[in-house]
């Protein structure tokens, strides 16, 4: 088989790609290659799908019918065993050789589950795929009580989903708060003061030090010495690039696949996007950021010149009636203006640097978000957004 196109991976980088190709070239053929038996699906729907019945279909991006009228062929439960970039070739796990032009490596990442003493025992989970979502939901049928272990964004979220099944759930994380990277000590001690008033137990800061049972888990031991009873473990312990594809060929690769704002690698046909790629020193696994690099990266597969901007990250959590929004580095600041309403439980934190905002923590109420988001993207002037924004001081 020859190609003018091949992705490697169907995740939303590789689809996003393959749409960008297809806008700019409509004969060119293109083929998506995935190791899972689904089409491009939700992957951020996953954890709050924990505490819904949904079909797989629901979390579809786009039905089958769509690949078929935009003439993109998909080759699903097969997975690519080697690259040769010298002779613009792959080899598929059953010695199919695909030719190509172009390459795209949309391979995303894997869980990265830590070494915990006990790992591989039943009832041990992590949370990546609509396959590990069923396979959750099956188990924990039965389970009266599951711990997350990761206070990050996607670990709470879990562990809500899970609470709302009726569950009692642990929250085990390693940092001394939660959402450690966006939050403060003093606000992520408030979330994690509602979380526990609404029914949560949370422990931190605590490392898991092995899991107890014999065939199937039935407790967690920490590092402070607790035994956690526990029916099940889901691990949120954020994720690693998966680049063995790369490892034996001439592809640069250094926690992740090294690329320019191109979205190229080292090799000029062979391009990278999505959680496999590291691009200035940085991985970022987020599924926007994924978007926007298949983006850029089919538009200059498909003759294009576009460059990647650096993301402008923030994180929202939502959970009932608790809201939490972060922007910017919290950590890079010389004065910090503040916000507090007690009774309406509201507490807002500027971070600021040379005057300019670097960073916002919004607890509460989220009126202002878009435009403080807007202010920290901007590096707005402290004094111009005082002048009519929230009474900070």
């Amino acid at each position: 088989m020859s190609l003018r196109y091949l992705i490697i991976g169907n995740g939303i980088a590789g689809l996003a790609a393959a749409k960008e190709i297809r806008r700019n070239d409509k004969e060119g053929s293109i083929l998506l290659v995935s190791k899972e038996p689904y089409l491009t699906y939700w992957r951020i729907k996953l954890t709050e799908a924990i505490a819904m019945d949904l079909n797989k279909s629901d979390f579809l991006v786009n039905k089958e019918t769509w690949y078929n009228e935009n003439n993109i062929e998909v080759l699903l439960n097969r997975e690519v065993s080697k690259i040769v970039p010298e002779s613009n070739k792959v080899i598929l796990d059953d010695n199919t050789i695909i030719n190509y032009e172009k390459l795209l490596l949309a391979t995303g990442s894997t869980p990265f589950i830590p070494p915990v003493k006990g790992i591989d025992k039943e009832g041990v989970f992590s949370l990546r795929t609509l396959d590990d979502l069923e396979e959750l939901k099956t188990y924990i049928k039965d389970c009266g009580t599951v711990s997350v272990i990761g206070g990050g964004l996607l670990g709470i979220e879990a562990a809500w989903a899970l609470s709302r099944l009726g569950k009692k759930v642990n929250v085990i994380e390693y940092s001394p708060h939660l959402l450690s990277r966006q939050l403060d000590k003093e606000i992520g001690d408030k979330l994690a003061e509602r979380l526990i008033s609404e029914g949560l137990n949370i422990f931190l800061p605590e490392s898991s030090e092995e899991i107890i049972g014999d065939k199937y888990v039935t407790g967690l031991k920490v590092s402070q010495g607790h035994l956690i009873n526990t029916d099940a473990i889901l691990f949120s312990t954020g994720v690693r690039p998966n680049i063995d594809l790369v490892k034996d060929t001439d592809i640069q690769y250094n926690r992740g696949i090294k690329v320019d704002r191109n979205m190229k690698t080292n090799i000029d046909n062979i391009f990278a996007a999505g959680d496999v790629v590291e691009i200035n020193s940085m991985v970022i696994g987020l599924w926007t950021v994924s978007n926007d690099q298949g983006k850029i990266a089919g538009a200059n597969m498909s003759g294009n010149k576009v460059e990647f901007d650096d993301p402008k990250l923030f994180t929202n959590l939502k959970i009932k009636d608790i809201q939490v929004f972060s922007a910017g580095n919290i950590q890079d600041y010389d004065r910090i203006y503040e916000y507090k309403d007690e009774e309406k439980d509201i507490h807002h934190k500027l971070y600021t640097k040379n005057n300019k905002i670097n960073a916002v923590i919004l607890y509460g109420d989220l009126t202002e978000v878009n435009k403080l988001r807007s202010a920290v993207i901007n590096h707005q002037n402290i004094e111009e957004y005082l002048s009519d924004g929230l009474p900070f001081k």
